[in-house]
């Protein structure tokens, strides 16, 4: 599929300024289709986020206002007050968010504007659904941030004195991990895919698609790129100045004798003193010491990831030498873990006893054995982290799969294991160095060693 938008966007640049012609028209369809699939799934993701954490927190509100009603039914009475109202006309709220122009300015994404002019161009100059969607759920993530600092506040100032000012964590964690969850969708449209980069980097040879983006990109209608400066006048943005009421005010301190660059410098100064004033304010506000983005707890840093993106994918292997029964073997183990937050990795695995006979003169590969595998790691310091685990291994030959399913559990060996891991960088993977004791080692038949090296990576 890679080698066809590479053909079809190729090909544009050789077919002068049409977007009709035959033989790219199947492939400029292909790559509008899989660009929209993306930002339609991007869009539903977002509304789904953002209603999940209006009604996360508003059951959250509703539980400390049926706390406090036990402890003072006044402050009870007007925060639920306080809460119905902005529950209530939160739709509306959210509908007028879809059309702010200012809230888009202010979510521009320059990467995300560049698709959206690829994908209009290669459409004939039509707007795109998906994008249109998913520009207003990006507007209404950022109303809703607003939304929940503001609830948040109030919260505070209602629960301030009471015993119940302490229970605010929970708020605290539903509002920073919506933000960190809203982060990671908007990285994604910062860094386009390897198909829109190529998509991209073709069509930006073609003057034709530098004229349309210089006229019909979200940058080109913020500032009116392109437009005559009479028309620009004209057209303002709701909530932005225009040229001619610049340049009137500009003329009307020159009449009276005033220096406009001191003037505006003046100015500068005094906007950087009143937010800094803001920004304590907001400090004082959240109770906090730093930014106000900065949490009153210790975040999970993979709360806002993705389940797939929290799965760590891993392979290793361990030697055991002779021990009379079984020959010179090693196990090869695929694991796969999960994440459970910046310091912790839980999983399971499966290992292969492969056999390489017993020396030079008798090297042979055999089927020695196979494993289940189950396995904690939690960082104490640095790269080092406490491993254990539990294993069941069967250890007797084989030459099918098949015949490990008609063997009794108690043909299994099982091994208690607990260490130390040490992890490191190795290229783009991670490296990882593993010394375990297994402590159930005397309780088999098959009694091998009870200390266990193991060596591998992590993808």
């Amino acid at each position: 599929m890679r080698n066809k938008f590479l053909v079809s966007i190729t090909g544009l640049v050789f077919c002068s300024s049409t977007l009709l012609a035959q033989d790219t028209a199947v492939y400029n369809h292909a790559l509008l289709e899989h660009i929209d699939k993306k930002y339609n799934g991007l869009a539903y993701l977002l509304n789904k986020k953002s209603n999940k954490v209006f009604a996360q927190l508003q059951k959250q509100e509703q539980k400390l206002i049926s706390k406090l009603s036990k402890l003072d039914t006044s402050k009870a009475k007007n925060l639920q007050i306080s809460s119905s109202a902005a529950y209530q006309d939160l739709p509306t709220q959210l509908m007028k968010e879809k059309g702010n122009s200012v809230s888009a300015v202010r979510n521009y994404i320059p990467a995300f504007d560049s698709v959206q002019a690829m994908m209009s161009f290669i459409n004939g100059g039509n707007g795109i659904k998906s994008v249109a969607a998913l520009q207003e759920q990006l507007q209404i993530a950022n109303y809703t941030k607003t939304f929940l600092q503001n609830r948040k506040q109030a919260l505070q100032v209602a629960l301030a004195g009471t015993p119940l000012a302490k229970q605010l964590k929970q708020v605290q964690k539903t509002a920073f991990y919506y933000q960190q969850q809203i982060q990671s969708y908007r990285e994604t449209l910062k860094d386009p895919d390897k198909i829109q980069k190529l998509a991209l980097a073709e069509l930006s040879k073609l003057d034709a698609f530098k004229s349309f983006f210089a006229k019909n990109s979200q940058l080109a209608n913020i500032f009116r790129m392109g437009v005559a400066e009479n028309e620009l006048d004209a057209a303002s943005i709701n909530g932005l100045q225009t040229r001619q009421s610049m340049r009137v005010a500009l003329q009307q301190f020159e009449s009276a004798g005033a220096n406009p660059q001191q003037f505006v410098q003046r100015q500068v100064q005094s906007a950087t003193g009143e937010l800094q004033t803001f920004k304590n304010k907001i400090n004082n506000a959240v109770g906090g010491n730093g930014e106000a983005g900065m949490p009153s707890f210790k975040p999970n840093t993979q709360k806002a990831k993705s389940f797939l993106q929290r799965i760590e994918l891993g392979f290793n292997i361990q030697s055991l030498r002779p021990n009379g029964l079984l020959p010179v073997t090693s196990d090869l183990a695929f694991t796969l873990g999960y994440k459970l937050n910046s310091q912790g990795v839980i999983g399971v695995g499966m290992s292969y006893k492969m056999g390489w006979g017993n020396g030079i003169s008798d090297m042979r590969i055999t089927h020695e054995g196979f494993g289940l595998r189950s396995f904690v790691d939690w960082q104490i310091k640095g790269g080092f982290y406490m491993s254990g685990g539990y294993e069941q291994n069967y250890m007797q030959s084989f030459n099918r799969l098949s015949e490990l399913l008609n063997q009794p559990m108690s043909t299994w060996k099982q091994s208690g294991l607990i260490g130390i891991s040490k992890k490191y960088k190795l290229g783009k993977k991670k490296g990882t160095l593993q010394v375990l004791y297994d402590f159930l080692h005397f309780s088999n038949q098959v009694n091998t060693q009870p200390v266990i090296f193991r060596t591998g990576f992590n993808f």
